[in-house]
């Protein structure tokens, strides 16, 4: 025999358990089944468009407009869930580094902000659904300790792409 306490019954009880039984405890069952109700009730809303998950990623670019191997792939990944749903708009935000001319600067990041917008557009996501911008090397990131200032240049070549549902 074994010993248990019932939280509601406060006193210890002694109850009679099979030990050779390959039962599991009550608890590992309920919450296998609130995690599969969980996940079937998210699969179900999703799947009737009622909830979806917006994000923000971004791309990297190897020079000028030519997106670095296997960037543009990922970009056509991303966007896959604009391309579904109507009410997801996509916002393009393209940067350069921050050394050089300012203005050219500024000019190839909307360049690059617009080679994102042409392949959401060659999805078939609406352009009215679709807002870029450059804004050159005015909004870089922080430069990490360990990264050199010529690989910290090399990764503010990018675009900034974020999933934005509108009702």
């Amino acid at each position: 025999m074994r010993e248990r306490r019932n939280i509601l019954d406060g006193p210890v009880r002694k109850t009679m358990t099979d030990d050779t039984s390959p039962g599991l405890p009550r608890r590992l069952v309920l919450a296998g089944l609130g995690a599969a109700v969980l996940a079937g009730g998210s699969v179900a809303l999703a799947t009737l468009g009622q909830v979806t998950a917006p994000g923000t990623d971004s791309f990297r670019f190897a020079r000028g407009t030519a997106f670095a191997a296997g960037e543009e792939d990922r970009l056509r990944a991303f966007l896959l869930q604009a391309a579904r749903d109507e009410r997801i708009h996509v916002v393009a935000t393209g940067h350069s580094g921050t050394t050089g001319d300012p203005e050219a600067n500024r000019a190839l990041s909307v360049a690059r902000a617009d080679m994102a917008r042409a392949i959401a557009v060659e999805m078939g996501i609406g352009p009215e659904r679709i807002a870029s911008a450059g804004v050159g090397g005015a909004a870089p990131f922080a430069q990490p300790q360990d990264v050199t200032d010529r690989a910290w240049q090399a990764q503010l070549a990018r675009v900034d792409v974020s999933l934005q549902v509108r009702r």
